[in-house]
């Protein structure tokens, strides 16, 4: 699936470019252009969703990323959604290590073992 889904969404951006190449790229353009990305992301999203593979979600996370970076969308809109992914993280992660916060995370319905799988990755000794 991860071959087929960077080949229709790297299709979904010619066909955007193509059929917009005669007018400026603007912000509006951009997160029309996201959108349209974001419309075939969802459903391989909701399918990995009810199987909870998060590391794979993840991975196609990475690749719609990685796939906006490479199809010219403006800094104006790459900025602040990496500035507040970053403080999402931060957050989590702050959270995540209080006294009580891996508790907080088990009762909003964090499975035992992706906890066990963070605490791994933060104390590997």
């Amino acid at each position: 699936m991860k071959i087929s889904y960077i080949l229709i969404l790297a299709r979904v951006i010619v066909q955007f470019t193509q059929k917009h190449k005669e007018s400026e790229r603007t912000i509006p353009l951009d997160f029309l252009l996201i959108l349209w990305m974001i419309i075939f992301t969802l459903p391989v999203l909701g399918l990995l969703a009810l199987q909870s593979d998060l590391g794979t979600a993840l991975v196609f996370v990475a690749i719609f990323a990685g796939l906006v970076l490479l199809s010219g969308v403006s800094w104006k809109i790459i900025i602040p959604i990496f500035a507040t992914v970053v403080s999402g993280i931060a957050g989590f992660l702050a959270i995540f290590i209080t006294k009580d916060g891996r508790a907080f995370m088990h009762q909003v319905g964090m499975p035992t073992y992706q906890i066990n799988r963070i605490l791994a990755w933060l104390n590997p000794f």
